[in-house]
């Protein structure tokens, strides 16, 4: 049973408008829904919006949650990941057993990790152990793209920049068929780890173009994953082009609302830096 009512109490006892409930989450129409029981928002923004109020999911779904604990505890290991926010994954991974995982939530479980290992803690010893463990054939083609944009980058921490030029040339063959894809939380993540590539190698048009797709797809599902680091992208190839200050400062606050909002400390460090270094 979905106890609404406790959510709606809760926001009324808070004095808090559906407006400002749903502000840089979802559309005031989305969280209308959900209260007059219509319909039932993604988890992410769930999450989101219960954390606002105080709550918990399972406060709002008591029994969905007890019922169906691991397969949610993996939900928010991904959507941390999404938010990039890396000390709730931590926290989240440590609930996992992965043994208790079936075939395909271990596949997605594995490639969290795979992506932690590459892109948080550069660590090629962990990041080879994982892709053993990753049955890639059985992966959803989603998930599947990202794991070789993942590699890609891996290659870029070897430093074997042949294969990686190579694995982008090829994932950039198919971005057409990425973006009419199956929305997920793995394709906004494709398109994040594309535009970085395209920095790293100080391709920078490049690198907004591929962000600049990552930001419609967002945008058009109504959600905010990997939505910062997108702008951040912009931002810094922004700044080779010298854009217009205001519109850079605009995007700027944009990228860190949206960074408190998820706790990503990284880039909230980043805007922090800038801030202190245009002083």
């Amino acid at each position: 049973m979905i106890d609404v009512e406790k959510f709606i109490g809760t926001r009324k006892k808070l004095k808090i408008s559906q407006v400002a409930l749903s502000k840089g989450v979802c559309t005031q129409a989305t969280l209308s829904k959900f209260e007059n029981h219509q319909q039932i928002p993604a988890i992410d923004i769930m999450v989101t919006l219960c954390e606002r109020l105080g709550l918990t999911l399972n406060d709002i779904f008591p029994v969905q949650i007890k019922q169906q604990k691991s397969k949610d505890v993996l939900s928010n290991v991904i959507i941390a990941m999404g938010y990039q926010n890396i000390e709730r994954f931590r926290q989240d991974t440590q609930e996992i057993v992965p043994s208790k995982l079936g075939k395909a939530e271990s596949n997605s479980y594995q490639l969290t990790q795979y992506f932690a290992a590459v892109m948080w803690q550069q660590d090629t010893d962990q990041a080879q152990k994982i892709i053993t463990k990753i049955d890639i054939p059985a992966l959803p083609s989603t998930q599947k793209y990202a794991f070789y944009a993942i590699t890609l980058h891996y290659y870029l921490m070897i430093n074997e920049r042949g294969d990686a030029q190579k694995m982008f040339e090829d994932l950039a063959k198919h971005r057409e068929v990425i973006i009419s894809g199956q929305y997920s939380i793995f394709q906004l993540m494709t398109f994040y780890l594309l535009a970085q590539y395209q920095m790293a190698v100080k391709k920078h048009t490049e690198a907004m173009a591929w962000a600049a797709i990552g930001i419609d797809i967002a945008s058009k599902n109504d959600r905010t994953y990997f939505l910062e680091n997108l702008f951040w992208l912009l931002v810094e190839a922004g700044d080779i082009w010298h854009n217009q200050s205001f519109i850079v400062n605009e995007m700027i606050e944009n990228v860190r609302v949206i960074a408190k909002m998820h706790g990503n400390q990284e880039i909230l460090d980043k805007v922090s830096q800038r801030k202190k270094g245009k002083k």
